[in-house]
């Protein structure tokens, strides 16, 4: 399976009129955040391929709209996949994923530590469903934040979320795709091993055959 992720900015390489020839064979694309829906809908209109998604802690206020308990919740386009909390097999890869960082100024899409771990819980039985009758919990984890000191930063933004290192001790995701953490240095690695887990930063874009 030949997959193509974009996280946090626009690249010139994706966003090209070459962009097909480039990314000839890619099956799917994934964005792990902080992107447009009009880039990603140019790249699945010239792709011709599904899409899916989480949200980072960017989102334009005019995506935003309120439920009947008063909290914001994301008007996306109906043609992209939201992976936040749910699951999806895409011709036999398990994909789920997780939006949005750890909290620093209250903005939309942003968690204390301790929630992240109540709200990873939903995916329980999904997993357990997917143990028993595929035989692993998981092909690929899609995150916008990188798990706690697996690639994140020090800084208060930037911090890592823990109950993202249990979910991989526990579960065992081959890959854990996110973006969020901008590699500005050529020498910080994209790839970091984690338990058996590849975490792969995909910060502008990543293509990956898995």
């Amino acid at each position: 399976m030949d997959i193509l992720c974009v996280s946090d900015w626009i690249d010139p390489i994706i966003y090209s009129e070459q962009l097909r020839d480039r990314m000839e064979g890619v099956d799917f694309v994934i964005s792990c955040g902080d992107i447009s829906f009009s880039y990603l809908d140019f790249i699945m209109s010239e792709l011709n391929v599904p899409v899916f998604f989480v949200v980072g802690n960017h989102v334009n206020a005019n995506r935003l709209k309120k439920n009947i308990y008063g909290k914001k919740r994301l008007d996306a386009p109906k043609c992209f996949h939201n992976l936040h909390l749910k699951f999806h097999n895409f011709k036999g890869t398990l994909i789920c994923g997780f939006q949005g960082t750890v909290w620093y100024n209250g903005g939309p899409f942003q968690y204390r530590q301790r929630e992240v771990y109540f709200h990873l819980l939903k995916l329980l039985p999904g997993l357990l469903f997917n143990k028993l009758f595929k035989g692993r919990y998981l092909d690929i984890f899609v995150a916008h934040s990188p798990p706690f000191g697996v690639g994140d930063k020090p800084d208060p933004c930037h911090n890592g979320l823990k109950a993202f290192n249990l979910f991989i001790k526990l579960f065992k995701p081959k890959y854990f795709l996110h973006g969020h953490v901008h590699l500005t240095n050529r020498n910080d690695p994209k790839i970091i091993k984690y338990y058996k887990t590849k975490v792969i930063n995909c910060s502008g874009y990543y293509r990956s055959k898995i």
